[in-house]
């Protein structure tokens, strides 16, 4: 068994290598703001860093029987970073993976390519031109997807992969530019909702500039938890004011069982899936003429499932290499979670009892999911999903029904809501007070700990700086950069 761990942990560590190769031989340069850097390659190649993962029942009215993920990118986006406005990479491949058997390996891959087209390469600006000035055709503003205006317009194709066979369910769909400001994109929420397609089967799916919906007091908790607040308010939201670029996918509930059926009995082994979204480069690149790359084999270089797993869980010594794993793999990363280190600071920090090792009430939580029964009170809540080993995936019951928007409570589960995380995880869920006291012991499934101030703990923020949506793609506008 130590030799096959070590085998596992060579190929993830040799993977790190090919991408520290990459970095060295040309990629973007570091974000300018500090966010979701959770390993020291992707802090240095912002355009693969995904910032969060999101997969939930849609709570969109008359969606019900669709799941949306979400993968957000590029985190620390200035919004007035003109005139080389942020994009995701066309060399990069962007997926996110269904497991439904429990095995960690993915039964399911959507796959998002893109590429960029220049309308107007004398122009000085960059993402946005006056070329209907410039040639006498109407005035400034970029007022639809294909406004001569969108100087550098991003398009992309969909790809739906399943046993090994590749079916593109759409090509050409247009990412809107970014929300540059109200003389450039004077009506940015409607020029936006163009970014908005139908899929076959149903489903939707919208690539673009949003708001950050994540909200934590980062400088606070990397502060080594210096926290000027303990509890759900009082404290800082580091990421107000910053973009991200989001890739939703919107698809049938049927699509992503392993029966292809929906499930009604939640208790039932089919209703749970596994999710999460990975970005890879090519191991050796050939330019092209018009300037896009042709990669060779695909080198995964970057991976979310749960939030905050590799920032405060995984040792700095296997950072990289976790962001290289397959959740097949995650039995390297499991002593880690049975003896999380971040418990033991929060110990000497807050002055707390912690519950002992092996931490298996955390174990549930992230790599392996939540039988039915475990939830006092909740005698069919279930997000197991496992062959017996730790698997590291965001976890979601298609069977548990959706909570509405104005219903949901952003604790999920420790707040008697059983539709939110770590049942899937919806874009307002409070994750980081809940893994505070997920990790502290706060929750029913460490009953000796299970108290104050482990089970109020907080970093001070409770909300997001700009509203979420009711409705698809659920995450809020960009700012905009004349703002």
């Amino acid at each position: 068994m130590r030799k096959n761990l070590s085998r596992t942990l060579g190929a993830a560590v040799a993977c790190c290598l090919v991408a520290t190769a990459l970095l060295v031989t040309g990629v973007p340069g570091p974000s300018q703001a500090a966010s979701h850097r959770e390993a020291p390659l992707l802090a240095m190649d912002p355009t693969v860093d995904s910032t969060d993962f999101f997969a939930f029942r849609s709570y969109e009215q008359g969606r019900e029987g669709f799941v949306t993920m979400i993968a957000d990118y590029i985190p620390g986006e200035l919004p007035p970073a003109g005139p080389n406005y942020y994009q995701l990479d066309t060399t990069a491949l962007y997926e996110i993976k269904i497991d439904n058997t429990g095995d960690g390996v993915e039964d399911i891959t959507y796959q998002f390519r893109f590429t960029n087209k220049i309308v107007n390469p004398d122009i000085v600006l960059d993402m946005s031109a006056p070329n209907k000035v410039l040639t006498g055709k109407g005035g400034i503003g970029i007022a639809s997807l294909d406004d001569p205006d969108y100087n550098i317009m991003q398009s992309y194709s969909v790809t739906r992969v399943e046993k090994g066979k590749s079916k593109v369910l759409a090509d050409g769909l247009l990412v809107p530019p970014a929300n540059i400001g109200v003389r450039t994109t004077p009506n940015y929420e409607a020029l936006a909702k163009q970014a908005v397609y139908s899929l076959p089967g149903g489903g939707r799916v919208f690539v673009g500039p949003r708001d950050d919906p994540f909200f934590i007091d980062l400088g606070s908790i990397f502060d080594t938890l210096n926290l000027r607040s303990i509890t759900r308010t009082g404290g800082y939201d580091y990421l107000a004011g910053l973009n991200v670029h989001s890739i939703a996918l919107e698809v049938p509930i049927k699509d992503l069982t392993r029966d292809g059926k929906v499930p009604t009995d939640s208790t039932d082994a089919k209703a749970v899936i596994g999710a999460w979204t990975t970005a890879s480069r090519g191991t050796t690149s050939v330019i092209r003429s018009q300037g896009d790359n042709m990669n060779s084999e695909m080198k995964q270089v970057s991976r979310l499932g749960n939030p905050l797993v590799n920032e405060v869980v995984i040792p700095l010594k296997l950072k990289d290499a976790f962001s290289g794993l397959s959740p097949k793999d995650d039995a390297v990363a499991a002593p880690f979670v049975l003896d999380v280190q971040l418990a033991h600071l929060m110990q000497a920090v807050f002055k707390i009892d912690i519950p002992p090792a092996p931490r298996k009430d955390l174990v549930a939580i992230f790599a392996t999911g939540i039988p039915a029964g475990a939830v006092p009170g909740a005698p069919s809540y279930n997000t197991f999903l496992s062959d017996g080993k730790p698997h590291e995936m965001l976890r979601l019951n298609v069977a548990i029904p959706p909570t509405a928007f104005d219903k949901q409570n952003n604790l999920g589960l420790l707040g008697g809501d059983v539709a939110g995380f770590p049942n899937g995880r919806r874009v307002g869920d409070d994750v980081t007070d809940i893994a505070l006291r997920a990790v502290a012991g706060g929750t029913p499934f460490t009953p000796d700990t299970n108290k104050a101030p482990n089970n109020e703990l907080g970093d001070g923020v409770d909300h997001n700086d700009v509203p979420y949506l009711p409705n698809f793609p659920y995450v809020g506008l960009p700012h905009s950069g004349r703002q």
